[in-house]
Parts: C-alpha cells; sequence; structure tokens
C-alpha cells in the first residue's frame, strides 16, 4: 500500500516538473537566457491488444535516490542586523558574512528502468476435456430365423414343435 502511494506521488511530481531545453529557439531568440522550461505530460503508452487468457498489466517506471558530493563554493553576502547601540537604543546595520567552499551531500531522483505493459496470464487454462469416442458397434453373423417347423432352417432339431402351430393357422 505505501509503495502504491510513493508510485503515484513520484509519478504525480514527474507530470508537475518542468522539463528543460524543449520550448523555445535556440539561444533565447526573444531576449531572453535561453529555452524555457514547459510541463511535460508522463502517461503510460496505450494498452495492447492482448491474446485469449491474458491480460497487460502496467509496470510502473522504477526511480532511485541517488546521492552526490558536491562542492559548494565560498559565497559572501550581506545581511541585516540589529545591533543594541545603547541601552534600549537598537539600529540596523549591514554585515558582510562569508560562508567558507565546503562539500554538501545532494540527493536526485534517477529513472532506472521505463514504465511497460507486462503480458500476465489471467488463469491456468483447464486441462483439456477428452471426450471418449462412441463404442464401435460389433457385428454380429446373423444365425438365422427362427420358424415354424424349428429353430434354424435346416439346422437340428432337437425338440418337439408339434404343440405350436404354424402362422397360417392363427385366428383373424
Amino acid at each position: 500500500m505505501i509503495r502504491k502511494i510513493l508510485i503515484a506521488a513520484i509519478g504525480m511530481v514527474g507530470v508537475a516538473m518542468p522539463a528543460m531545453g524543449l520550448v523555445g529557439p535556440p539561444g533565447g531568440g526573444g531576449g531572453g537566457s535561453g529555452p524555457v522550461p514547459a510541463l511535460v505530460r508522463i502517461s503510460p503508452p496505450p494498452r495492447p491488444i492482448p491474446p485469449p487468457g491474458y491480460v497487460y498489466q502496467w509496470v510502473p517506471p522504477v526511480y532511485q535516490t541517488v546521492m552526490d558530493r558536491v562542492w559548494i563554493p565560498e559565497r559572501t553576502e550581506w545581511v541585516r542586523q540589529w545591533v543594541e547601540i545603547t541601552p534600549g537604543r537598537l539600529e540596523e546595520v549591514m554585515r558582510q558574512v562569508t560562508t567558507p567552499g565546503h562539500y554538501d551531500t545532494t540527493t536526485r531522483t534517477v529513472l532506472v528502468s521505463n514504465g511497460y505493459w507486462q503480458l500476465v496470464m489471467v488463469d491456468p487454462l483447464p486441462p483439456p476435456v477428452i471426450i471418449p469416442s462412441p463404442p464401435r458397434p460389433v457385428v454380429v453373423w446373423n444365425p438365422g430365423t427362427v420358424n415354424v417347423d424349428g429353430y434354424k432352417p435346416g439346422g437340428l432339431q432337437t425338440e418337439d414343435l408339434s404343440k405350436f402351430s404354424g402362422l397360417k393357422e392363427w385366428p383373424k
């Protein structure tokens, strides 16, 4: 959560920071001292169209804070001070203050990697469904049909079928 807030804050600063040297003619052109700063909008590139089962997720840019050791040259400046000249009487005087040259540590933010769209699988695809093929029909040789005189025409008759009547003798 804190990381998302930090990244959002860095992004907001990146949107509001001016980019030097992008606008204006070289050398100023109009009596100025050079190119003027301009606001540059930083936004992700358009989202590509993902293949089925995938989505694109924005990975924000990575920034790093770098600390540099820099030499600060000697500086002389005039400051106003109130000095008590006599008890109860103050007078403003100008004094010259000199700060000797010294090393100081400064920080700056450096872009380590640009943001990009990353292809991410939505859910793992389910295993393929195997549909079994229907059973193959079994072809059986037709042994023959039952007739009035016996079970098989031309076959051996082992039972007495005299109690059965023929089809022609059935009532209509």
